[in-house]
């Protein structure tokens, strides 16, 4: 019983302090342990860690394919799905292509839906808008709002508000200058 609880401790240290080293060996892991739940579930939790530490950096395409990783090892992970939907959001609006950007807004959405409590979603569908044409003011203002209203992590939540405020500011001006 003791190693057995041992063994769980490493694990979930190596989780934690080292997904990385984790990713490394899992196609060893996997091949001798492919039915073996807790190693499929440490694998996810590896990418899906490893993966927004690389949305965090603004890698996007390494986060596509560290939560695609995951979805493949367990489809129905909501963690990966939510962030596989974030990150192929991103990487459209950065393409910046029109086509390219309203399919960034409907995979935003579809995060959206996945965990409805969160900001970060409405974030992006903000940033879209304005890239759309940062003149749609009611589309990109109700968007940050939405953004504002739900839970956000503290690494966004001051550039969400930072934001907000522009497109506020811009709106005002042309408001007052068409007055």
């Amino acid at each position: 019983r003791d190693l057995h609880l041992s063994i769980r401790r490493q694990r979930q240290m190596c989780i934690r302090d080292s997904p990385k080293a984790l990713i490394a060996i899992e196609d060893s892991l996997l091949a001798v342990n492919k039915n073996n739940q807790s190693i499929n579930d440490a694998i996810v939790i590896a990418n899906n860690n490893v993966a927004k530490n690389y949305l965090n950096s603004n890698e996007l395409s390494l986060a596509v394919k560290h939560f695609k990783k995951s979805i493949s090892i367990n489809k129905e992970n909501k963690d990966s799905q939510y962030g596989l939907m974030i990150a192929e959001g991103r990487v459209l609006i950065k393409r910046g292509n029109k086509n390219g950007i309203w399919d960034a807004i409907e995979k935003l959405s579809k995060a959206s839906s996945i965990y409805p409590k969160q900001g970060e979603p409405f974030y992006w569908i903000a940033v879209s808008y304005t890239k759309l044409g940062d003149t749609e003011f009611d589309l990109i203002l109700e968007s940050y709002e939405k953004s504002l209203s739900l839970e956000l992590d503290e690494n966004i939540k001051d550039e969400v508000e930072e934001n907000y405020k522009k497109a506020k500011n811009r709106k005002d001006k042309l408001d007052s200058f068409w007055k």
